[in-house]
């Protein structure tokens, strides 16, 4: 009886959340709705933020490629500077950017970007637009996101892809990011949701984005405690798919599982924070994206499910009880599928059999992230990037 009621207790806690993830891959991969959008009469006015704490490798190439890219309306590439050499901060100034310097003890990339934003006069521009430090915009990128803007949307997320695949981990992050995109992105607004914000190439309105940014003062995570207060306040979030921008993949494992413990943890700390909020906003029924974000915060990162479900079924077989041994296995077999079906297919870099060589690493390397996520925080905690002159693959 015990067995039964643990069994059906755990199934339908991993169902539910191997069900959410199928839902939105399928979503994904056979929705029809339409990402397009016409070209404005008048192009809005940007202004692109490059935060940079300690990444002297890379912001050079990155600020004179963000400042050679060829938008037809007005822009300016502002970097926040924290803690660059003065080497750095020498060639930085003689390119066509804007340099903030920043000096404070505890920086994080919330405080940059407030700083960066408070250098920036009001009404100066129509939309904010946020690159980490390592970012490389693809040909049109601004060209997208502008093109939503100026269509009415208040805030974009654009597609980031893989930089770098020289290494099999940097692959595998890689495909976790496509899988991502695919589930919490283009399969959420196949179903008429908001897109999920990833805290780098993405376009705010320029006011909405001072006074939620105003707001913030959080030590990680600043994008899931942004996109929490524009989704309670029914402010939706639009996916430009074709707005693509590089991001350097983590090739060393303990950099994997430190990045990943960061993201674990803050997931954590935003689900105690807002899972009252969820339910209250569930029962007077909306905001319904919302309500969704927060259901997303209690889904079990999917190393575990991938390692626990074949484990389940496992030991049920062991212990004789086949229709549950079958079960799982066929749960298994479910968010297999899922997630193979999440693998874009607009993508030649990426393959199922690159995402099945990584994956045992992958799930190891994730779990050990998750025994480690409540570890506490360290000031300006960031991932290392090594350098932005890799080409940039195809999408």
């Amino acid at each position: 009886m015990l067995w039964t009621l643990l069994n059906s207790l755990l199934f339908f806690g991993a169902g539910s959340a191997v069900a959410y993830l199928v839902l939105f891959a399928a979503a994904a991969r056979w929705g029809s709705r339409s990402h397009r959008v016409p070209r404005p009469s008048s192009w809005p006015r940007l202004a692109v933020y490059i935060p940079a704490y300690k990444e002297d490798a890379v912001i050079v190439d990155t600020a004179r490629r963000a400042a050679d890219h060829d938008y037809p309306g007005v822009f300016e590439v502002v970097v926040i500077a924290d803690s660059l050499r003065p080497d750095t901060m020498a060639a930085l100034d003689e390119l066509p950017v804007t340099v903030v310097p920043l000096d404070v003890e505890e920086s994080t990339k919330a405080t940059a970007l407030k700083h960066g934003l408070d250098a920036t006069p009001p009404d100066k521009y129509d939309a904010a637009v946020v690159l980490d430090a390592d970012n490389v915009m693809a040909p049109g990128f601004l060209e997208q996101v502008a093109c939503s803007v100026a269509n009415g949307a208040r805030v974009v997320q654009g597609r980031r892809v893989a930089k770098n695949h020289d290494t099999a981990l940097a692959r595998l992050d890689g495909v976790s990011e496509a899988i991502n995109n695919q589930i919490f992105r283009r399969g959420h607004h196949a179903l008429g949701l908001s897109a999920a914000l990833i805290g780098s190439g993405m376009a705010l309105e320029m006011d909405l984005f001072r006074r939620f940014m105003g707001a913030i003062d959080t030590p990680d995570g600043f994008d899931k405690e942004l996109e929490l207060r524009l989704l309670r306040a029914g402010t939706r979030i639009e996916y430009a798919p074709d707005a693509v921008v590089y991001d350097e993949k983590v090739r060393a494992d303990a950099v994997f599982v430190d990045q990943r413990r960061r993201w674990i943890g803050a997931q954590a700390r935003y689900l105690r924070r807002h899972v009252r909020g969820g339910l209250r906003a569930l029962v007077r029924g909306g905001p319904f994206d919302y309500v969704d974000k927060v259901v997303q915060m209690l889904l079990p990162p999917r190393a575990l499910l991938v390692a626990s479900l074949p484990l389940i079924s496992l030991g049920n077989l062991l212990a004789g009880a086949l229709g549950w041994a079958g079960a799982w296995g066929g749960l298994s077999g479910l968010l297999a599928a899922g997630l193979f079906a999440a693998v874009p297919a607009d993508r030649d870099d990426l393959s199922v059999a690159s995402l099945l060589s990584a994956l045992p690493r992958g799930v190891w390397l994730g779990l050990r992230a998750l025994l480690r996520s409540r570890e506490g925080l360290a000031p300006n905690t960031t991932t290392p990037h090594h350098t932005s002159q890799a080409s940039a693959p195809s999408s």
